[in-house]
């Protein structure tokens, strides 16, 4: 029997398990629901929090995959979260903790979501995927798409880092530039995903079932720290990981595991920031960026130009947690990338160095009340865009 149904996330329409990607009523983004009445009629969480396992799939109840059907795995999820100690001067008993989603097998949080639709993918049949992608998607999709034995095509705006093009094709993923920016890319993805019949696994919101891979990261962090912590930071495109995460504490919350739900922090870069402009102008709904997208954290860099409701669900999501929504420069990135290396050994991406830097801003400007726990999910490995940081190096150089 299945647990769970996609159902639009605008306007309650549901529909049986398929691949499906929008609501055929007003067109609007999917969300999964499960019959949570019957999942946590018996301790749920309890004797899960106190188990050996430690990878995403202890939590498949919770995953919309159906009973049996056997998971397409590399060991993502289990990821370490640790204390700082030198990147901030922590005042007034304040602690910021490091979720290190870089050491996932391809080095970022995608194997979470990819693990869940790749897995998806096989159950209903299907022998091919494709996806748009500014390189961690790409990356994840072919590793996962190689581990399933399914063919995969990864449509990747200019700019994407060469090194992750090249774990593209490592893994045999056929690869294809696309003019313009990743919203380009999307567009490109969707069609030919519809010509082929393939499994689009774009990450936005495009695909329901890879987003709750993301919600396997706020059933970690309950168990590691032992209690909720009071703020989150994300970095985010379109915004799907900061969404599931809050709906994983929501989900703990109907269980009766937690008493309370974290603030989301959502942060983009200065030179392309759709939801952060939304958020301050106190507006209801993301625009797509009509200025030009300027900004080193490619893995971000996301102007929403043909599904700004993307955006718009992330912003919801903030206000609904008391949340704020912020956006870096890049010279800070660069400056606590650094930061973060020689003072706490961590080698993050530039695009996941947006929450150290934003977790920063926050205690300057008073935003972190006092004893606050503050958890920053360093979303990708260094490894992965390390020619932005030389090319840094070189142009610092007199």
């Amino acid at each position: 029997m299945n647990t769970f149904r996609p159902v639009c996330w605008y306007c309650g329409e549901t529909y049986e398990a398929e691949p499906i990607y929008t609501c055929r009523r007003c067109k609007g983004t999917l969300d999964i629901r499960y019959e949570y009445k019957e999942i946590f009629g018996k301790a749920y969480f309890e004797p899960l929090s106190a188990s050996a396992g430690s990878d995403i799939w202890r939590f498949r109840e919770l995953l919309p995959i159906w009973p049996n059907r056997k998971a397409v795995t590399l060991g993502e999820g289990g990821t370490p979260l640790i204390r700082t100690h030198n990147i901030l001067n922590i005042a007034n008993n304040q602690s910021l903790w490091l979720k290190l989603e870089s050491v996932n097998p391809t080095l970022a949080f995608k194997d979470r979501p990819l693990a869940v639709a790749m897995t998806a993918a096989a159950q209903f049949g299907l022998n091919e995927v494709v996806c748009a992608s500014t390189g961690n998607t790409g990356v994840a999709a072919a590793a996962y798409a190689a581990r399933a034995g399914l063919r995969c095509t990864i449509y990747v705006p200019e700019g994407t880092p060469e090194e992750k093009r090249a774990a593209m094709e490592q893994y045999g993923a056929v690869l294809h530039t696309v003019k313009g920016h990743y919203s380009d890319a999307y567009k490109v993805a969707e069609e030919m995903a519809l010509e082929r019949q393939a499994f689009n696994l774009t990450s936005t919101y495009m695909n329901p079932y890879a987003v709750e891979g993301n919600k396997t990261v706020a059933y970690e962090l309950a168990f590691q720290l032992g209690k909720v912590p009071d703020w989150i930071i994300v970095p985010i495109g379109a915004g799907p990981l900061l969404s599931g995460i809050y709906k994983g504490f929501k989900e703990m919350q109907l269980a009766g595991f937690i008493d309370k739900l974290p603030r989301m922090a959502g942060v983009q870069a200065e030179g392309c920031a759709p939801i952060v402009k939304a958020f301050h102008n106190g507006e209801a709904g993301v625009q797509p960026w009509s200025d030009p997208v300027q900004t080193i954290a490619s893995g971000i860099a996301d102007p929403l130009l043909t599904y700004p409701a993307d955006g718009t669900r992330t912003l919801s999501v903030i206000r609904e947690s008391k949340g704020i929504a912020l956006a870096i420069a890049d010279a800070e990135l660069h400056r606590y990338r650094k930061l973060l290396a020689e003072r706490e050994g961590v080698l993050a991406e530039l695009s996941s160095v947006t929450a150290v830097a934003a977790a920063a801003h926050m205690q300057q400007t008073g935003l972190l009340e006092q004893n606050a726990t503050i958890v920053s999910i360093v979303t990708g490995h260094g490894l992965k865009d390390m020619s932005a940081a030389i090319n840094h190096t070189k142009g610092s150089v007199l």
